[in-house]
């Protein structure tokens, strides 16, 4: 029996204070992950879309040894989270050039300290725009026990979380039977993914720590698809938002009867949606449309690309750090501001495709 829906990820956690060999680690978790994902697809037949680990407390000495001398193969590789004061742009260039992913924690809210940060990524994009997309902004600076990259981080040592990849499904299910089949969809889905995750937690002999039921596209799998058909209205009109809350309140509504971890919100990153990449080629969609999203779900302003501009990026941290604390919850933002590019030019990210300049 196959499924509509796919787990988008298994994670597997890691303290990198409590690993003799963090190399070794990622080489031996690795190839547990293949074999776990097979397992999973074996046993109840749901794919498992990608691998991923999260090394997280890894100093930066640690960091660049590991991004010196590891071959990544098909798992993705988060080397965790760090304090905006204590990185710069060369270990930045390296880790992202190198194919790993990471996150920044805001932690003062100063303009001192956000301009910092927008002059890092912009000094990223200089050389190769595709690098910034492996770099989020946590506005909080509170560390998230989610799957989700680049913000996952690590709670507790050796455990597992998955997340799902199912905006067509529960589109599906929510034209069946309105609000009814929408949160009957995520259930269902729900059940599944938790089911898989223990087959992979088994595998790798750590706990199941929980599914994050986020939302989340993957190009014709889109999130502003369903959320648009939900509202009864496009992106950016007046109405949106409401609808934008009622499919939040439906994945809320599961998350809270089932052990979940992470953001459990309707996810809208520009890259990776198909039908959102249209909205925002179309001019009438504003980065700041999307950060004021914010204050109703994760959306936050991802994967978006604006002109490179050092104060804009500033504030429009700060701006997502306003919802964040409204909220008593960490946001993230990942953000690619391009020199010499404008609203409605095309940039080709890698994985990603060509993704539309947005306004800013």
């Amino acid at each position: 029996m196959g499924y509509d829906f796919k787990l988008r990820m298994i994670t597997l956690h890691l303290d990198c204070r409590r690993l003799d060999d963090p190399m070794g680690a990622l080489e031996e978790y690795s190839t547990l992950l293949a074999q776990a994902a097979d397992t999973v697809y074996a046993e109840i037949q749901l794919p498992v879309w990608s691998r991923r680990i999260v090394l997280d407390y890894c100093d930066k000495d640690i960091a660049m040894g590991i991004i010196e001398n590891y071959t990544l193969d098909e798992t993705l590789i988060s080397l965790g989270n760090y304090e905006a004061r204590a990185i710069d742009a060369d270990f930045l260039d390296r880790l992202t050039e190198e194919g790993f992913f990471a996150a920044i924690l805001l932690k003062e809210g100063s303009w001192e300290e956000a301009r910092h940060v927008s002059r890092l990524i912009h000094a990223l994009t200089e050389s190769d725009p595709s690098k910034a997309t492996r770099i989020g902004v946590n506005v909080l600076g509170t560390r998230i026990d989610t799957p989700y990259f680049p913000l996952a981080a690590t709670r507790e040592h050796l455990r597992a979380t998955a997340g799902l990849l199912y905006p067509n499904y529960l589109l599906g299910e929510y034209r069946r039977d309105g609000m009814d089949g929408l949160v009957h969809g995520i259930e269902e889905a729900a059940k599944k993914a938790e089911e898989g995750l223990k087959i992979a937690a088994n595998i790798l002999k750590v706990d199941s720590a929980g599914v994050d039921l986020s939302i989340s596209p993957w190009m014709e799998e889109s999130s502003l698809g369903l959320i648009e058909y939900v509202a009864g209205v496009r992106l950016p009109e007046a109405g949106f938002a409401h609808g934008l809350a009622l499919v939040n309140k439906a994945v809320g509504m599961v998350a809270s009867n089932m052990e979940t971890v992470g953001f459990n919100e309707v996810q809208l990153p520009v890259a990776e949606d198909a039908k959102l990449k249209a909205r925002v080629s179309e001019l009438e969609t504003t980065a700041r449309d999307l950060a004021r999203l914010s204050g109703v779900c994760l959306a936050g302003l991802d994967l978006a690309v604006i002109p490179a501009n050092i104060d804009y990026v500033a504030g429009i941290l700060l701006e997502t750090r306003g919802y964040s604390l409204a909220k008593g919850r960490p946001l993230g933002v990942r953000i690619i501001p391009v020199e010499d590019v404008e609203p409605g030019d095309k940039v080709y990210l890698d994985k990603f495709g060509e993704t539309p300049v947005m306004k800013p």
